[in-house]
């Protein structure tokens, strides 16, 4: 940890301390200020100067590696210099939860958490819950050592990171944030687009932090559409000639309703593993769950409901508290269905009731 409280109950930080100055406080004895436990200083050549516990210690400061303590002080730095009112490792009592960083902001208070190692989807929504019950609000920034590049604009997101996902408006991209503290880069990456369950599209920017400003952070920035069609057209072609692993039982599973229906991969309709930015609602991949669409209602009727098709998928929605940064309630289902209006392979006659085009079916 960064900082400690002496003998005199007095809160000490220790990382910006010159030499002359860590040679006196070897003298002193310092005390968690969440545990209460004696502390060492440790203090070598290599690495930024900071406080351990001796041995284990079941405290939520122990732990903390390297990486992690100096990305918290990178960012608090970076915001102490553009004047912002900012606290390292503040305790917030009403809650019993300690924030990486506390920004003051006008009449806001904002939580920075920056997270570096792995953790639950519930522990995510708890602690988030806690900070919005005193009306704080909470912004998650991931480890750089955290992100996964697949290639130059798709990144794998596992279905926990999901929990990290922003959408600050209704019309603002999906985005989500990672900082290195080894390059001294924040990673905007945004305008995300899930591809399967995991393996995403979007706009990577990465930037050096103190070159950046704290309102740099939240400007959208759009993945381009010419590079995402080609991307898409490779990954669909990929997906149709690459042999299913053992392994992936769901996929195994899938491919064999395929062929007891009669169907393979190559001749299911283009419409059929269409991209969709509310992807991430969904359990499965989306060509699973729009064949099953495909074979199971737009086949066999005239016409279908939303109100029928989303009976139909309840099962593989994800609830929307699993999200908790996105602010709308969206429908992959009503996108998907506006996609099919487009190739025509569905008409709209009354409000959310569709006739179905059987000659593109």
């Amino acid at each position: 940890m960064l900082q400690a409280v002496n003998q005199k109950g007095e809160v000490v930080v220790v990382w910006n301390a010159n030499r002359k100055k860590l040679q006196q406080m070897r003298k002193e004895t310092f005390y968690c200020p969440a545990c209460q436990q004696q502390l060492l200083l440790r203090a070598g050549t290599k690495n930024i100067a900071h406080f351990a516990h001796k041995g284990e210690a079941h405290c939520d400061l122990s732990g903390e590696s390297l990486y992690h303590e100096t990305g918290k002080r990178d960012i608090y730095v970076w915001l102490k210099n553009q004047g912002y009112q900012v606290f390292l490792e503040y305790y917030v009592e009403e809650i019993k939860q300690r924030a990486d960083i506390l920004l003051h902001l006008a009449d806001k208070r904002i939580a920075i958490e920056y997270q570096c190692a792995r953790i639950s989807s519930e522990e995510i929504l708890d602690r988030t819950a806690g900070y919005r019950s005193v009306n704080i609000i909470p912004i998650w920034i991931l480890g750089g050592n955290r992100m996964r590049r697949l290639s130059a604009n798709s990144l794998r997101i596992t279905t926990t990171e999901h929990a990290f996902l922003y959408q600050f408006h209704p019309n603002y991209p999906l985005s989500i944030y990672y900082y290195c503290s080894n390059t001294k880069q924040m990673i905007q990456y945004q305008d995300v687009i899930f591809l399967t369950k995991t393996q995403t599209f979007g706009a990577l920017k990465a930037q050096k932090l103190f070159e950046l400003t704290w309102r740099d952070l939240f400007h959208p920035h759009y993945r381009a559409a010419q590079a995402f069609r080609d991307f898409w057209q490779k990954k669909k072609k990929t997906w149709i000639h690459h042999p299913v692993s053992v392994h992936h039982q769901q996929e195994t599973m899938w491919r064999q309703w395929l062929y007891l229906h009669q169907l393979q991969l190559a001749t299911l309709p283009h419409f059929v593993y269409l991209p969709i930015v509310s992807q991430y609602r969904m359990k499965v991949p989306p060509w699973i769950w729009q064949s099953r669409l495909y074979v199971d209602l737009l086949r066999k009727n005239r016409s279908v409901s939303l109100s029928e098709a989303r009976h139909f998928m309840y099962e593989y929605y994800i609830s929307p508290r699993k999200f908790p940064f996105i602010k709308e309630d969206v429908d992959p289902i009503k996108e998907y269905f506006q996609l099919l209006i487009k190739y025509s392979v569905l008409q709209p006659i009354k409000q959310e009731q569709y006739l179905i085009n059987h000659s593109t079916v």
